[in-house]
């Protein structure tokens, strides 16, 4: 635990918050203006990740950016979700493939969810809380399950 960690959970004072997105900025990363809520986890490299403006992470999140990972304006990341872009093929040479994951407009991703490589979330769509997105998710639509299933589809006025 470095010393602003510290610091920030035996104060909680609310002028250490502009220090959690000066990482992002620090390593190479493209972050709009980003609220932060918590500890967010980064694995891969920084310079793959593009968040633009007005984006919620909240605590508990972890973004495995070996390929590009695009979170663009108005989405909301709740609590603990789980963004990968590199998996396993199950065929025999057992490699590790990196896909990009984009995640449109005004989408919000559900606590605990887990996004897998390879996957666009379409402008205005939910994922529901507990979900694996394995297959792109389309716009103005509600995804739940694991897999994440088409629910319904959302109207969006």
């Amino acid at each position: 635990m470095n010393l602003l960690e510290y610091i920030w959970k035996q104060y909680n004072y609310k002028w250490l918050l502009p220090f959690r997105k000066l990482k992002f900025y620090m390593i190479g990363s493209k972050v709009g203006k980003v609220k932060i809520y918590g500890k967010v986890k980064v694995g891969g490299w920084y310079h793959n990740i593009t968040i633009e403006d007005n984006v919620t992470l909240n605590e508990g999140v972890y973004l495995q950016a070996r390929e590009k990972i695009i979170i663009k304006k108005n989405s909301r990341i709740s609590s603990f979700v789980k963004i990968y872009t590199a998996k396993l093929t199950v065929e025999s040479s057992r490699k590790h493939i990196s896909k990009p994951v984009v995640i449109e407009e005004n989408v919000w991703i559900g606590s605990g969810a887990i996004i897998l490589s390879g996957v666009k979330i379409g402008k205005n769509s939910i994922i529901g809380a507990g979900s694996v997105v394995s297959k792109n998710v389309e716009a103005n639509s509600f995804y739940a399950g694991n897999p994440a299933k088409k629910i319904k589809d959302l109207e969006i006025e």
